[in-house]
């Protein structure tokens, strides 16, 4: 059985696990860490990150290891190279936009200064925001004929770039006008579809995402 374990709260990195897991039936156990317990319980996980995924009662750590193998069991990965490559890019892209706006969040929640964090933020929404959905939604372009998955399957590209959108979108980032994917007709449009396509929005977990 797989097990997961992550923070208290809904977040991409996670989410994307279970939710390829789920879209394929396949079982896994979920337990969430309270945040404020994470610094006594940090040194037990490598490299001090959540999530981790304990197979066989080893633990495994790092996001885009993590979400290759459920993509794998799930069936949502691919055998082709060249998509292989697209499903990955995602997911590193996923990750760097993750880090740009890291410091706004972590100079609020940790440090509790609100102005550096507003500096911070707007310094993002400049400088980063739009250039980074744009270059999703190139990769998106060049790589999509049927214009509705990034390889043209349904796979865990789809799951990451619809997660990330999502949360971008949810109006939760203080200062993010969710309005600015309006911009980017066609990633849009696919995150418009995403939201659409039942095989995803029946599980359990995709509700439970989507909920506030």
């Amino acid at each position: 059985m797989i097990k997961l374990i992550y923070f208290d709260f809904n977040f991409w990195r996670i989410d994307i696990l279970r939710l390829s897991l789920a879209h394929s039936n396949i079982p896994y156990k979920f337990e969430r860490l309270v945040r404020n317990e994470w610094p006594n319980n940090k040194k037990k996980f490598p490299f001090g990150q959540l999530p981790v995924m304990v197979l066989n009662k080893k633990v495994f750590s790092h996001t885009h290891s993590l979400a290759r193998y459920c993509a794998k069991k799930a069936m949502l990965y691919d055998e082709n190279e060249i998509k292989i490559l697209v499903i990955d890019q995602v997911l590193d892209w996923a990750n760097e936009i993750t880090n740009l706006i890291a410091p706004s969040i972590r100079a609020a929640m940790r440090e509790k200064n609100f102005e550096k964090s507003k500096k911070l933020r707007l310094a993002f929404i400049k400088n980063d925001l739009l250039i980074w959905f744009s270059y999703l939604q190139s990769l998106f372009q060049k790589s999509s004929i049927n214009g509705q998955f990034f390889t043209d399957k349904f796979s865990i590209a789809d799951i990451t770039a619809w997660r990330v959108i999502y949360w971008f979108t949810s109006g939760h980032l203080d200062m993010i006008d969710k309005t600015f994917i309006d911009k980017l007709p066609d990633l849009k449009k696919f995150y418009e579809n995403i939201n659409n396509y039942q095989p995803l929005t029946k599980l359990p977990e995709f509700k439970a995402i989507t909920k506030n």
